[in-house]
């Protein structure tokens, strides 16, 4: 490992950072949409990295250019939209730990259609961690205990985990940052188109809306540009099981944000991310090629 403390620093700024994006999320909505918030989160994540791509259209081949389309779809727009709607009727903390879903998500997809080579004690892994899952969503509380809004956040990390293999097998030798800048040119257009469309610039007059505008901005520029090159980074200081570590710090800043602005944290809650863990720790243990 190149430089072993910062890559830890790093490893923990990472996890910190998109450990806090689902309580920025809540703070959006105190005034904006679900849709309105994903699509500022898009928008302004294009602006942000689209000076990282002018001059360089030519180093993008027309097929990466298709590649890249299914990375801004699946990579950043459709879980935006769904982790916003999502957090409509499910507490913050409840996604942070569903989220941890996504490093057997990418295993899955990966012995599906990556050509994924797997270990008994990864397919065990698999296993534990979707009885985590289980536990999550159907809380021991009656008819009342089912989160059908904690299945978009599911169907959320599936969008990631299926780009994170296509990154990896079409785009391993692309810039972080043009794929990040490429992607986002697909989708950030159209999402300020649509973001204009609807009652945006009206909420301003809400009393809260600059806390809520600010919250959004923040989760834009920092916790979906600057974090996922930061992640590139040390996947290639660290090594890809090493930055797969980011799994465990990510929940852990969830629940924390969710019980300081009073949300409960259930120990059943918390035993369901534990058991995700478990089978995250199982999946990635066999090899180095498996991690987020």
């Amino acid at each position: 490992m190149q430089n072993p403390l910062r890559s830890w620093l790093l490893l923990i700024f990472i996890g910190m950072i998109w450990g806090s994006s689902f309580i920025l999320m809540k703070k959006g909505l105190v005034v904006f949409a679900d849709t309105q918030i994903a699509a500022l989160r898009m928008g302004m994540a294009w602006l942000v990295t689209l000076p990282f791509l002018i001059g360089r259209f030519k180093e993008i081949t027309k097929r990466e250019w298709l590649i890249l389309l299914s990375v801004g779809l699946f990579g950043s727009a459709i879980p935006a939209f769904l982790f916003a709607t999502a957090q409509t009727k499910i507490d913050s903390s409840l996604t942070g730990m569903l989220n941890s879903l996504v490093p057997l998500l990418t295993m899955i997809f990966g012995l599906l259609f990556f050509g994924l080579r797997t270990w008994f004690l990864q397919v065990v892994g698999l296993m534990i961690g979707f009885v985590g899952a289980l536990l999550l969503i159907v809380m021991p509380d009656g008819i009342d205990g089912f989160k059908p809004h904690a299945l978009l956040v599911v169907l959320a990390s599936t969008c990631y985990a299926f780009n994170l293999n296509i990154v990896r097998k079409y785009l391993s030798k692309m810039p972080s940052i043009l794929i990040t800048a490429g992607s986002f040119l697909w989708v950030g257009p159209l999402c300020l188109i649509y973001l204009f469309s609807t009652d945006f610039t009206s909420r301003f007059e809400h009393e809260y809306a600059l806390i809520s505008f600010s919250s959004i901005a923040i989760l834009a520029v920092v916790g979906t540009t600057l974090a996922v090159v930061m992640f590139n980074k040390l996947i290639q200081s660290g090594g890809p099981l090493f930055a797969s570590m980011v799994t465990y710090i990510v929940p852990i800043i969830a629940i924390i944000w969710g019980t300081l602005d009073g949300e409960t944290v259930s120990l059943w809650s918390i035993s369901g991310v534990f058991v995700i863990l478990a089978g995250v720790y199982l999946v990635n243990r066999p090899s180095v090629n498996n991690g987020l």
